[in-house]
């Protein structure tokens, strides 16, 4: 591969899309499911995608490109400067590792444009391998690639259902751990109380510890970050006022904001109370992938694939994150699965409130009408 770092506006550039995208898709599900958590890895999620955005032709490509933030890049910039994340990713310091592994699945009756599988090996290191989606044991052969990947942490990517109609399957996933730069002391953990959106409050363990950190504050947060082996990696912890809530914050966040936020650091005395946690997540990102890049997404358009019309069915990314004394240990997978695209089609989820109505279509009488604000 060639490993020369591309230009720095591209990788700059691709590195805040990336940002930004997470940003966008946070916020939504946030939004969606209000007090529940959410956890996701938008470079995950943006190398699965850009590997389909390399086999994406007419508006599904504008609209890919849109949705990622690259419109004003060329393909090749875009894929030389996700090498360059991936290669400046591979290396850090013993106290931290990071793995990051791509993989193609076709099916085995298919033939796909060499071109296209070339540039996933070339640059995303991506491992091609040919399955038969209807077998018995196709979902559990890509499960346990993902599991073996993400050192058990992500099990069960796909189900049986999810790829019998697939012709192709692009897969991103990511292994993270890292041990605090400052451990917390066991010792120090007591049961205290953790206060939920509604007000409630739960007894959970609480670790603590004291020293010198980067901190900000204003009237909207308290942030402080938390780093792992020699701080290159670290944890940013952001804690909304006592007047304001998650959601206020969440709808303040922007790539401006972000950046002018993390610039306002500054080293301080102090200490930090924060809960062992463990979030697993999993969703089915792509109505709201389509609902935030456009219907273009659902089209047609993968010809450069190669292997005939081709279609985005679902997006399915799964997550999960463990917080304990020690470090962090976090782990994603993305899976893009194609199927055969044989007419334009369209993606209506009606999640939302709407409008309903039962009609004579001959004489056009309306019998009922009325809306839907809460179907439960």
């Amino acid at each position: 591969m060639n490993t020369a770092e591309p230009e720095n506006s591209a990788l700059e550039r691709l590195i805040a899309a990336n940002n930004a995208l997470g940003f966008r898709l946070l916020t939504r599900f946030m939004a969606q499911d209000d007090g529940k958590n959410a956890f996701l890895s938008s470079l995950s999620i943006a190398i699965a995608l850009t590997m389909a955005y390399n086999g994406a032709d007419g508006a599904t490509q504008q609209a890919l490109a849109s949705l990622l933030g690259v419109a004003e890049l060329t393909l090749d910039e875009i894929n030389e400067a996700n090498a360059a994340v991936m290669s400046m990713l591979a290396e850090l310091d013993p106290s931290v590792q990071l793995s990051i592994a791509s993989s193609i699945w076709a099916r085995s009756d298919e033939s796909f444009d060499p071109d296209f599988t070339q540039r996933i090996a070339h640059y995303y290191r991506g491992e091609t391998a040919t399955l038969d989606f209807t077998a018995a044991g196709a979902a559990d052969t890509i499960n346990h690639w993902v599991s073996h990947k993400t050192q058990g942490k992500i099990a069960d990517l796909v189900t049986p259902d999810l790829i019998q109609a697939a012709i192709l399957i692009l897969i991103n996933a990511i292994h993270f751990k890292g041990i605090w730069t400052n451990q917390f002391d066991v010792e120090r953990t007591t049961e205290k109380p953790f206060t939920l959106a509604d007000g409630s409050q739960r007894q959970h363990p609480m670790m603590a510890q004291s020293g010198r950190y980067d901190y900000f504050e204003n009237d909207l947060f308290q942030t402080v970050n938390l780093p792992y082996g020699d701080g290159r990696i670290s944890m940013l912890l952001f804690l909304p006022t006592p007047t304001h809530s998650l959601d206020d914050f969440l709808r303040a966040i922007t790539l401006e904001s972000w950046s002018k936020w993390i610039s306002h650091f500054a080293q301080m005395k102090g200490s930090v109370v924060l809960p062992r946690f463990k979030v697993e997540y999993g969703i089915d990102l792509f109505p709201a992938l389509v609902e935030v890049g456009g219907d273009a997404l659902g089209a047609v358009d993968f010809l450069g694939m190669g292997a005939g019309p081709l279609m985005i069915s679902n997006v399915i990314h799964k997550s999960v994150i463990e917080v304990n004394e020690e470090g962090t240990e976090a782990a994603a997978a993305t899976a893009v699965i194609m199927t055969r695209g044989l007419e334009p089609s369209f993606h209506m989820v009606l999640d939302r409130p709407f409008f309903c109505a039962i009609r004579d279509n001959e004489r056009g009488l309306l019998l009922f009408a009325g809306v839907v604000n809460d179907p439960t």
